[in-house]
C-alpha cells in the first residue's frame, strides 16, 4: 500500500535545542489541519534530543539525525530534501505556532493559487517584553517582482519561521545558499519574490522566541558574522540583476544605505558584547555597503560622497569607548529593533 503524502510538511531542524524543541514539536503536531509531517531533523547533536522526540507517539512525528554538522542552512536543506509534503514550513527549534497557523496558510493558496510564499503575524517574545509584530491589518497579496521591491525598500518584513513555500519553488530555484552561511534566507526571499507572487497572511501567528540562545542574537548581537554575510549578498545582488538593476536602483539604494546605517547602529550598541571583534569590522561594513550604492545624478553622487564623511565620523564614536556608551545610552530604546 502506497502512504499517501502529506499535504504539509513541517519540518523543525535542531541543534542542542533538547530543552526547547518539545514547545515547536506540540505546536507542530497540534494543528488544526491534519494532513501534515513533522520532521525533527537535528544536526549531529550531542544532547538527549532522541529522549524527547521518543516521548511523543503521534506517527506524524518522524526523527532524522544527521551524522555530521551541515551548518544552519545546510540543515534546512536536509528538511527540504527529506520532506514530502506540497507546501513546506521551516519551524525554529525555539519557536512555536498558533493551532490555526497551517489551516489559516494551507486555506490562502488554496484561494490564490499564483501565490508561492506566505508569511505572517509574529509575536516577539524577549527576555524583557512580548510585542506583535503584523505587516498590515489585512492580508496582502504582493504580484512578482513587487515583494521583492518592497524587501528591498521596507526593511526585510519576513520573519523566517512564518514562512511557509510550495515545494515547487525549491525545485524551480534551488534550495539555501551555502555562500551565505548566517544570512541565506535573506538571499532566499529576494529570489522568490522577484519570481514569485508572494503573501502576508494576516490571521496566522508564529511566536518567535529572541534572547541570547537564539540563532539572531549570535550573528547580530554577539558577533558581526551576520552583517559580513549581508554585504555579501549584497555585491551578488547587483550582479544578479546585471543589466536589470536600474530598474531597481531605488529599491537597491535603499536597502545598502538602510544596512550601512545598520552596522552604524550596530557599532555603538553591540561592540560590548562582540567579543573579540574590533568596531572596526562594522565600520569597514558600513562603508562598503554605503559604496554599493547607485548615483543616479550628480547630485546624488554628492550626497554619497558626504554620506562617506558622515560615516566616518561616526566611525570616531564607536572607536572612543566614552562617545560609543553616550550613543548606546541615546539609541538604547531602539536596541531591539532589528
Amino acid at each position: 500500500m502506497i502512504e499517501e503524502c502529506p499535504t504539509v510538511s513541517i519540518c523543525i531542524p535542531t541543534f542542542n535545542r533538547a530543552a526547547m524543541v518539545g514547545r515547536a514539536i506540540e505546536s507542530a503536531l497540534g494543528q488544526t489541519y491534519r494532513n501534515i509531517e513533522v520532521l525533527v531533523v537535528d544536526n549531529a547533536s550531542d544532547d538527549n534530543i532522541e529522549d524527547v522526540v521518543a516521548s511523543y507517539t503521534d506517527p506524524r512525528l518522524k526523527f532524522i539525525k544527521n551524522p555530521v554538522n551541515l551548518g544552519l542552512f545546510g540543515n534546512f536543506n536536509r528538511c527540504v530534501e527529506l520532506s514530502r509534503g506540497e507546501f513546506v514550513h521551516i519551524l525554529h527549534s525555539d519557536d512555536y505556532i498558533d493551532p490555526e497557523f497551517t489551516e489559516a496558510c494551507v486555506r490562502f493558496f488554496e484561494e490564490h493559487p499564483s501565490v508561492s510564499l506566505t508569511f505572517t503575524s509574529a509575536e516577539m517574545h524577549t527576555p524583557s517584553r512580548t510585542h506583535t509584530v503584523r505587516y498590515a491589518e489585512t492580508d496582502v497579496i504582493m504580484p512578482a517582482p513587487e515583494g521583492f521591491r518592497r524587501i528591498l525598500s521596507e526593511r526585510c518584513f519576513i520573519t523566517c519561521p512564518s514562512v511557509m513555500i510550495r515545494r515547487s519553488v525549491y525545485d524551480a530555484i534551488g534550495k539555501y545558499s551555502l555562500e551565505y552561511p548566517y544570512s541565506s534566507d535573506y538571499y532566499q526571499w529576494l529570489k522568490v519574490s522577484r519570481q514569485y507572487d508572494i503573501a502576508y497572511v494576516h490571521d496566522a501567528t508564529v511566536h518567535y522566541r529572541q534572547g541570547e540562545h537564539s540563532e539572531s542574537y549570535r550573528l547580530l548581537f554577539a558577533s558581526p558574522l551576520g552583517y559580513l554575510d549581508t554585504l555579501k549578498i549584497y555585491v551578488q545582488l547587483a550582479r544578479d540583476l546585471s543589466g536589470e538593476l536600474s530598474d531597481y536602483t531605488d529599491g537597491y539604494n535603499a536597502a545598502v544605505t538602510r544596512f550601512a546605517r545598520d552596522c552604524l547602529f550596530a557599532g555603538a550598541t553591540r561592540t560590548e558584547s562582540m567579543e573579540g571583534f574590533s568596531p572596526s569590522v562594522l565600520l569597514g561594513v558600513a562603508l562598503s555597503s554605503w559604496g554599493l550604492a547607485v548615483p543616479k545624478s550628480f547630485g546624488s553622487s554628492l550626497k554619497k560622497a558626504g554620506g562617506f564623511l558622515g560615516i566616518l565620523g561616526a566611525g570616531v564614536v564607536i572607536h572612543l569607548p566614552f562617545l560609543r556608551r553616550m550613543a548606546a545610552r541615546a539609541l538604547a530604546s531602539r536596541t531591539e529593533m532589528y
